[in-house]
């Protein structure tokens, strides 16, 4: 009798703290006690065929702010884009600091650019961007960087996977290379050979822990993450990122190794990335300074540049290919406005961006219709504020969904289709794709991702025709209830215009 007496006074103790808690936070469903909103989510992404369709039904039902509950921790979400701009651009400070830990914080542990905050993170992502532009981010040297990555994949795939008058190769593995190797040249002056056994595993490791990893994944803490109890579940999800680590941490330990015996010599401002940073600590050393640079946190610095830079634009570009091969109309429409730019005797280049108007829309298109992201990177609150005129409390944790930015019917009418148009017809829509997230903590390699994903695609489509082999992929995900919005599988054939 008393047991009972004690777990009824528990329990009631759990659900007045939860009534208390959703009076400070915007609206959302019921949650129960341990377990929040899960089952809430669950039931209709089931509903609907996935997560993103799931929390398009909770917005119509609770607004365009709303609260989740992840188990015990309440989360705001944000799903419009003036709210967004309100909070993150407007009041920047104050909705600037990331939430990093369960699943986001394995192997970084509150260290690199994605996961730090303070001046930890101020000061890294600052030496990040001076060090990319420095490199040529947003110059005329990275274009002639992606130009010579593209040209040599070309030619080299011709050679391995030439077939019929063609290169027929999986869509995945041939953007995956060009795509990787320009990053890479531009962390640690190395492309990567196809074939390469190591790259190959790294890759298959990427693809199954995207594939499986969830949003409960982000909220367990990370000693039950790391337990006996959930090895069968991080072994898939969170474990192969172990493997790419040990591959940055490899190519550094090389670095210093080549260094000491001569066999690399770092210039005055370093050929790449790694050489910037230890350059930057061994002047720090010489200074007396305290620092933070040191091969530890260049490692997840490194992991965390390399990550977004190869895995964002490749996936992006897949799906770009898979909407291509949908839409010939598209590509014609494309191919007519190059032809005039060009000429059809020269490459497209960065400087003909302002003339190239339909390609800018399609790319732009491109970017909403992936939306590569099913659950956004989160942040939380340093103090009580409101968003939309409801409160939010001190400690909540909130994300901006693109996703459900990218397919809001007020601002995309029929938003399942792909159509480049939309962008031409309305002036007002481009500023309101947002791929690269909002505010302080948007993507730092946005620039280069901008200029590979117009470099490539616009030069493709002049220099390639594209087919699919075998039936042409639907431009639908496998993946709706995992935390990346992966493309279709397909292989592709991109066979030379002879004109």
């Amino acid at each position: 009798m008393i047991l009972i007496i004690i777990l009824i006074a528990i329990l009631t103790y759990f659900v007045i703290s939860l009534w208390r808690a959703t009076k400070r936070l915007p609206k959302g469903p019921a949650p129960l006690p341990l377990i929040g909103n899960f089952h809430t989510i669950g039931y209709y992404a089931w509903k609907a065929g996935g997560i993103v369709a799931g929390f398009r039904e909770i917005k119509q039902i609770y607004g365009k702010v709303f609260t989740l509950w992840m188990g015990p921790v309440p989360m705001v979400f944000i799903a419009d884009y003036d709210v967004a701009h309100e909070t993150h651009i407007k009041r920047a400070n104050v909705f600037g600091h990331r939430y990093s830990k369960g699943g986001m914080d394995y192997l970084r542990e509150g260290k690199g650019i994605i996961a730090s905050d303070g001046d930890f993170w101020l000061e890294h992502r600052r030496f990040a961007l001076k060090t990319l532009r420095d490199f040529g981010l947003g110059r005329n040297i990275m274009e002639a960087k992606i130009m010579e990555e593209y040209r040599f994949r070309f030619d080299d795939f011709k050679k391995s996977h030439w077939k019929n008058g063609a290169i027929e190769i999986h869509s995945y593995t041939f953007f995956d290379y060009l795509v990787g190797s320009i990053i890479n040249q531009l962390l640690v002056s190395e492309r990567f050979t196809y074939g390469d056994p190591e790259f190959e595993k790294l890759k298959t490791c990427l693809a199954q822990s995207i594939e499986n990893l969830s949003i409960i994944d982000a909220f367990l803490p990370m000693w039950l993450l790391k337990s006996d109890v959930m090895k069968w579940r991080t072994k898939t999800t969170l474990a192969p990122f172990d493997y790419i680590f040990g591959l940055v941490e490899k190519t550094i330990r090389n670095r210093v190794s080549a260094i000491e015996s001569g066999a690399h010599v770092i210039s005055e401002e370093g050929d790449d990335y790694v050489d910037a940073f230890l350059i930057k600590m061994e002047k720090d050393k010489q200074e007396g300074l305290v620092s933070t640079f040191d091969l530890d946190n260049l490692a997840v610095d490194l992991y965390d540049l390399w990550l977004a830079g190869q895995e964002t634009t490749s996936t992006t570009l897949t799906w770009a290919c898979a909407c291509l091969l949908n839409h010939p109309e598209v590509v014609n429409e494309i191919r007519i406005e190059l032809e005039k730019v060009t000429g059809g005797n020269r490459s497209l280049s960065l400087s003909d961006k302002p003339h190239t108007p339909y390609l800018n829309a399609t790319v732009n298109e491109v970017q909403r219709v992936a939306s590569i992201l099913n659950f956004n990177l989160l942040r939380f609150l340093h103090e009580d504020t409101v968003i939309d005129g409801q409160p939010v409390s001190e400690g909540a944790i909130f994300t901006t969904q693109l996703c459900l930015l990218h397919t809001d019917e007020t601002l995309f009418k029929d938003h399942t289709k792909f159509n480049p148009s939309r962008f031409l017809e309305n002036n007002n829509l481009e500023k309101k794709i947002i791929p690269f997230g909002i505010g302080k903590r948007s993507c730092l390699g946005e620039s280069l991702a901008r200029a590979e994903l117009y470099l490539i695609l616009g030069n493709l489509l002049m220099e390639y025709d594209l087919e699919p082999v075998g039936e042409k992929p639907e431009i639908k995900t496998p993946t709706p209830f995992a935390i990346m919005r992966r493309p279709p599988f397909y292989d592709i054939r991109f066979v030379p215009r002879n004109n």
